[in-house]
């Protein structure tokens, strides 16, 4: 009778937590859209950014991450930020870098409870009024775990629609599908700042809904998301927004010619071959190698500039991955 009495004993408890489901999401649950918390792991660089092996400017750079890439922040000291970046880690100034985060607003269709967890058996958290706003925090099947008046719980995803999305992410680069006309605001009643042309090339790192934050002709504001379409950023348009149309600049693909005057420079995909009179213009070069690569643009200028046969570098020098060497043809010769 006793050994009956434990056994039944047993199964009540394991009816129990089977009935009630702990309010924890699994990390592999695919269905789970979390919201972006005070330390979020996903950033991007905003300006190219030296990377130290301890946090202090005056310790080894490691490496530079060209403007707008995308790494993994790891740990936060002071105004120092751990990052990993390309399989490697270390430290850049917290300055640098901006989350990529994700806001989901919603508002109550009527008045709902709040469960502690996904089951409305579960402990009732607080009562939401009809028409509240509430904070999306994560996804599961057909519940919806929410922010609301400071607290935390699950309510039921059919009592909830969308208010408003708000997101940045790391740049991306879009093409104008049409004329559109920039706004100070992502309302269409906004005041209107100036008119973009069709086939204009624009980056964009922020979305509020369907509208899109871009800069034009020194004006910033929103344009509606149906007048762009994704673009590929090409080693050509990267090559015509650094040089400007004062060069000459052909080619496609990885191989890309820029001229000017004296000036000569051939891009491949691992390779520099430049040569010319003006610093400025070497400067140009070492900024379009930042673009892609990431390098520091004071150092790789004067390592190309001082590289040419004479130079003091003439022996040829290494710069992070770089190796920068003259050219028994003339010239400076960088690979890496």
């Amino acid at each position: 009778m006793k050994i009956f009495k434990k056994i039944t004993l047993v199964m009540l408890c394991l009816g129990l937590f089977s009935t009630v489901e702990p309010n924890v999401l699994s990390p592999l649950d695919s269905n789970s859209v979390v919201e972006a918390s005070v330390l979020n792991n996903a950033t991007y660089v905003k300006v190219s950014t030296k990377v130290y092996t301890s946090r202090s400017s005056k310790s080894k750079s490691v490496m530079v991450i060209p403007q707008g890439k995308s790494v993994e922040r790891l740990a936060v000291h002071k105004s120092w930020a751990q990052i990993r970046y390309n399989g490697k880690s270390g430290w850049v100034a917290s300055r640098n870098l901006v989350e990529i985060t994700k806001t989901e607003v919603l508002d109550t269709k009527k008045a709902t409870k709040m469960y502690s967890s996904r089951s409305t058996k579960a402990k009732v958290v607080t009562n939401i009024p009809a028409d509240a706003s509430v904070t999306r925090l994560a996804v599961n099947k057909s519940w919806t775990q929410v922010r609301y008046n400071g607290k935390i719980g699950w309510v039921a995803s059919s009592q909830l629609k969308i208010r408003y999305t708000k997101e940045t992410f790391a740049p991306r680069t879009y093409r104008m599908k049409e004329d559109t006309t920039l706004k100070a605001r992502y309302v269409s009643s906004s005041e209107e700042l100036v008119s973009i042309p069709k086939g204009t090339i624009i980056t964009s790192s922020e979305r509020y809904n369907t509208w899109y934050k871009v800069s034009f002709e020194g004006k910033t504001g929103w344009v509606i998301g149906k007048h762009i379409t994704s673009y590929k950023e090409t080693n050509k348009d990267i090559a015509l927004k650094v040089f400007g149309n004062e060069f000459e600049i052909s080619g496609d693909g990885h191989d890309i010619y820029v001229e000017k005057d004296e000036f000569y420079a051939y891009f491949s995909k691992n390779r520099l071959n430049i040569r010319g009179e003006n610093i400025d213009e070497f400067r140009l070069a070492a900024l379009y190698i930042d673009k892609l690569n990431g390098c520091d643009l004071d150092i790789m200028t004067d390592y190309m500039w001082n590289a040419r046969p004479g130079g003091k570098y003439a022996t040829g020098i290494m710069h992070y991955n770089y190796e920068i060497s003259f050219s028994p043809r003339g010239g400076v010769v960088v690979a890496w």
